[in-house]
Formats: structure tokens, C-alpha cells, sequence
């Protein structure tokens, strides 16, 4: 009897250090690809605004972030924060990548408590590999923040159902807050997935948060006041365009996307398949285990909602606006990985799932690495470094002179060269002159310039060269016709 509890008890163990490893694994992919490459990259559009907004005063800050009020301002106060700390600039990203790999982590405990180990291990490998998340926890904006917030708060409502301390039901108030003050939707999702958390278990392990909601709602509605008159403004300004087309390519391009792809369109992928395969999996299997209906919830009902507010409102089309529901798709899919590991068909399969979904990812990632980013840093470096004094340097329009404009400042000054905005061009302007273009498609060639340089992943970017003597035409704002 001794020897066949030694043997239980070095089997158990052996279990819990084959957890420990693979998990520790999954958090050193994670941590690996959030960090590679952080310190080469340039700041991007989106990026330089949250930069330029979060070097002003708090105040002038602040009047920037409301004047947008496309997101709330906490992400914006943490960079103010960072900015002033000091440092190189892509300190400015390591937030995002902290934030990003955290989220990895309460994901596989997330999974966990709701469907096992396995299915933690697994959630957190699709999500430490998911290049969408890998790209936005790289990047000076509030979508790692508001993904880890969510995550964090239905942790902590998790915890308080099953220990009935106060300390988890105020981290998880705390959180849905923080959440909603990062990135609407994340508090959107957050909140609507914990009412629903709260429901199911009404009658037993979260009654008094049940009884006391209205209390609560009430609670966050007080302390989001000071921005809820931003929102108001914000809904009722006209929308930006109208709404999506929910048709099969604006679908696809989100299936690749919030799978094994990139944020650009292309065919859905066998590793894509995969991965949603195994999100139905889940979802079927959220039928019979009481625990799973929660991923679902947050999945379904979050991405519904989200995609709803976004046609009675539409805004600028891009899949990141589904990102605050995406986490319940990687634990509906590690619990899909989890139950096929039950049988030995299953187990057969899992391999081949999850290198396919990995293969496919692998691949996304190594173009992405290997430039699939804005280098308006590059771009201003290039041109500095061929300019003479009596040169002109014209910025073709906003979103160059926003993008060039902000790292050609951050050089040493060229008094000798002229820096031209593109409001104060005109229809005829002689060289010798440097024309910085982008987002200027389609176009023909300038007659009597050339070609430099062109930089294809940041906007199209382009810079010409007009020799003396010669002039160029162009139209409204400056794009070449």
C-alpha cells in the first residue's frame, strides 16, 4: 500500500512540474515576441499623436484627449507619466508589452478555473502566439491596458465567488473602472460580462453582489461622470463614415485577423480555421460545463454587442474595435483542446491543430518582424542625411507632417534647409525641392522628379526629388497627379 501511494504521489508530482514547465514555456514565448524588436521600430500615426498629446501639460493634455474623445484618457496618463520619467522612446512601449503579457498569464488562469489546466496551457498559447495581440502590445495605445483590465476584473470577480473576501469584490469594481477608462468597449464588455457572471450564480456564491448591483452601477456611473459628458458629446457629433457592410469580406478579414493573421486582408488560413474550429468546440462544449458559459458570454454576446454599437455609431472600420471580447475566444478554444485531449482521436488531432495554428502564425510574425511596421524615423533620416543648405523639404500633406514633421523636429536643426508645410504650398513649386508623400494612392509619377526612396508599409510613403530648375504640379494637399 506504501509503494502505491509513493507512486501516486511522484506521478502527481511529475504532473504538477509538467504544468509548471509548459506554462512557464508559454510565458517565455509570450514575453519573448512582445519584447523582440521594441527598440528598433518608430512610433507610428496613432502613436506620435498619444506621444505629441501626453508631452503637453496635464491640462493641454487633457484638451487634446477631449477634443478627440475617440478613447478615455487613462492610457494617455500613463504616458504622461512615462514622458516624464525620461529615457529613450521605446520605453514608451514598455507598458503595452507588460501589459500584453500579463494578459497572456490571467488568461491561462482564467481558462483554468474554468475548465482546467489544460485548457489554461492551451488558452495561452493561442494567445501568446495570436499575432493581432502581439502587434497591440507593442504599440503606445490603450488596447493591451484595456485587455489586461478585463481580464483582471472578471479574475477578480472569480475569485471573490469562490473566497468571499471583500478585497476581490473592490479589485473587481476597481478594475471594470479602469477598464471602461482605457477603452469604452473594454468597459463595455467587462461590465455586461460580469452582470451576466453575476446572474448565473445569483443564488448562491455572488447573491450579495446581485442585491446590491444597482448600488454598484450607480457607483461607476458617479465616478465616470467627469468623462460620461465626452461620451455624450462624442455620440451625438456626426459619424466619421457609415455604418460596415457585415458582409463575408468584412468577416473574413476579421476571422484571419483575430486568428493566425495580420490586420490587413488577405485569405483565411488553415491555422486560422483551426483556432475558430476550436472556438466552436468551446462553445459547444459550454453547453454541458456550467463554468465555460461565462468565456462564451464574454466571446458572443461581447462581439455582438461591439459590433451593434458600431452600427448605430459607426466609426473609422478596423478590426482592433473587436479586441475587448477577443480574450473569450482563446479560452473557448484551449477548452476545446482540453476535452480533445480526452480521447485518443483527440489526442491524435491536438498536435496537428496546434501546429498548424502555429505555423501559420510563425509566418504572419516573420514578415511583421521583418518591416510590417511605420519607419517615419527612417524616412526623416533619410532625407536629413541628403539635403543641402538651399533645399526645400515639402510635407505632401496632414498625416506626413504629423508623421515626418514629429522626427524631423527631433534632429539636430537645419537652418540652411526650408521646411515647408503643405498648407502653404502652391500649384507650381521649383526644386530644388524634397517631397515627403504618403497615403497619397493611386498616383502617377511627377513630371521632372524622381524617385528616391519608397517605404511601402508606412502609408505608402514616398520621397522625390525635383531638380533645380524644374517644377512640379500638384493637387489638394499636395498629392501628385
Amino acid at each position: 500500500m506504501r509503494n502505491v501511494r509513493s507512486f501516486a504521489s511522484l506521478r502527481m508530482t511529475s504532473k504538477r512540474v509538467a504544468v509548471i514547465v509548459l506554462a512557464s514555456a508559454v510565458m517565455l514565448i509570450a514575453a519573448g515576441l512582445r519584447l523582440r524588436e521594441i527598440r528598433r521600430w518608430s512610433l507610428n500615426n496613432d502613436e506620435i499623436a498619444e506621444v505629441r498629446w501626453s508631452s503637453k501639460s496635464f491640462s493641454g493634455m487633457m484638451q487634446e484627449v477631449r477634443r478627440d474623445a475617440v478613447h478615455p484618457p487613462l492610457d494617455y496618463v500613463l504616458q504622461f507619466v512615462m514622458g516624464r520619467l525620461g529615457g529613450p522612446e521605446w520605453l514608451r512601449r514598455l507598458p503595452p508589452v507588460l501589459f500584453g503579457i500579463g494578459t497572456v498569464a490571467l488568461i491561462m488562469i482564467l481558462a483554468r478555473l474554468w475548465f482546467g489546466t489544460g485548457a489554461g496551457i492551451a488558452a495561452g498559447f493561442f494567445a501568446a502566439l495570436a499575432p493581432m495581440h502581439i502587434r497591440y502590445s507593442q504599440e503606445v495605445r490603450p488596447y493591451s491596458m484595456a485587455l489586461f483590465f478585463v481580464c483582471a476584473a472578471l479574475l477578480a470577480l472569480e475569485l471573490y465567488a469562490m473566497r468571499r473576501q471583500r478585497r476581490w469584490a473592490i479589485a473587481w469594481f476597481v478594475l471594470v473602472f479602469l477598464s471602461g477608462f482605457t477603452l469604452y468597449f473594454a468597459g463595455m464588455v467587462a461590465g455586461a460580462t460580469s452582470v451576466f457572471r453575476i446572474f448565473v450564480a445569483r443564488r448562491d456564491a455572488l447573491t450579495l453582489l446581485w442585491k446590491r448591483l444597482p448600488l454598484i452601477v450607480l457607483a461607476w456611473t458617479v465616478l465616470y461622470a467627469p468623462w460620461l459628458f465626452v461620451v455624450i458629446r462624442l455620440a451625438n457629433e456626426k459619424p466619421p463614415q457609415p455604418p460596415d457592410t457585415l458582409d463575408w469580406p468584412w468577416w473574413q478579414l476579421r476571422v484571419q485577423t483575430f486568428a493566425a493573421g495580420d490586420w490587413r486582408f488577405e485569405p483565411v488560413t488553415l491555422g486560422s480555421w483551426a483556432f475558430w474550429i476550436c472556438v466552436a468546440m468551446g462553445a459547444i462544449a459550454a453547453i454541458r460545463f456550467k463554468p465555460l458559459r461565462i468565456a462564451l458570454f464574454w466571446f458572443a454576446a461581447g462581439t455582438a454587442l461591439e459590433i451593434l454599437v458600431l452600427q448605430l455609431r459607426p466609426h473609422y472600420s478596423t478590426p482592433r474595435y473587436l479586441m475587448a471580447s477577443w480574450p473569450g475566444a482563446f479560452i473557448l478554444a484551449g477548452a476545446a483542446i482540453a476535452w480533445l485531449m480526452r480521447s485518443a482521436p483527440g489526442r491524435a488531432a491536438v498536435p496537428f491543430i496546434l501546429l498548424l495554428f502555429a505555423g501559420h502564425a510563425a509566418l504572419t510574425l516573420h514578415v511583421y518582424y521583418s518591416g510590417e511596421r511605420s519607419d517615419w524615423r527612417g524616412i526623416a533620416e533619410y532625407v536629413y542625411s541628403r539635403v543641402k543648405a538651399g533645399d526645400n523639404v515639402m510635407m505632401a500633406n496632414n498625416w506626413v507632417q504629423r508623421n515626418f514633421g514629429y522626427y524631423w523636429a527631433h534632429l539636430p536643426a537645419r537652418y540652411d534647409v526650408g521646411l515647408i508645410r503643405y498648407e502653404q504650398a502652391y500649384v507650381d513649386w521649383p526644386g530644388p525641392l524634397w517631397i515627403v508623400t504618403g497615403q497619397c494612392q493611386p498616383r502617377q509619377p511627377l513630371k521632372g522628379a524622381g524617385v528616391m526612396e519608397r517605404w511601402p508599409m508606412s502609408e505608402e510613403a514616398e520621397v522625390v526629388y525635383v531638380r533645380p530648375g524644374q517644377k512640379v504640379s500638384m493637387k489638394e494637399e499636395l498629392c501628385p497627379e
